[in-house]
């Protein structure tokens, strides 16, 4: 017994078929391999657009290995459980402020670090648990007012 009819897709069926399976396989694609995560984050005087750092594997990369960052761009990383942090400048090709981040105050942060190389020596800790971390190019946190107490929303 058969419960349904099986109909031959003519010519003008394919035409809308394959377009559709095409714009479906795409939209499943950027789900998982699209961009990360955008965050618009207010930080002092300034907004940052940052991509974020959610996944363990795009922790540990970061910024690693980019040609450059715009003054207005950043890396927020957000972490699950509040920790210490420590943070290196490994394969960087520019330097950074790296500034640590509790329930939206900053806590502790670093200006004008040097790239490292491939093997860095000096890691930067947070000194106390943090949920977020905020990387900027170098001497930003400075020129938009940010230190240690400030509030950075996103």
């Amino acid at each position: 017994m058969v419960w349904f009819k099986i109909k031959k897709i003519n010519k003008r069926n394919r035409l809308f078929f394959i377009p559709l399976t095409a714009l479906i396989l795409i939209a499943i694609a950027a789900l998982l391999f699209g961009p990360s995560a955008k965050y618009e984050v207010k930080a002092g005087s300034c907004v940052f657009k940052a991509e974020g750092a959610l996944k363990a594997k795009d922790q540990y990369r970061g910024l690693s290995k980019r040609k450059h960052l715009d003054a207005d761009r950043g890396m927020l990383f957000l972490f699950q459980n509040q920790a210490d942090q420590n943070f290196v400048m490994r394969d960087m090709n520019f330097p950074l402020d790296i500034i640590f981040i509790k329930n939206h105050r900053v806590i502790n942060l670093y200006n004008n670090l040097p790239p490292a190389g491939d093997g860095p020596l000096t890691s930067y800790h947070s000194g106390a648990p943090v949920d977020a971390v905020l990387e900027i190019t170098a001497g930003r946190s400075q020129g938009c007012g940010i230190g240690v107490g400030s509030e950075i929303l996103w």
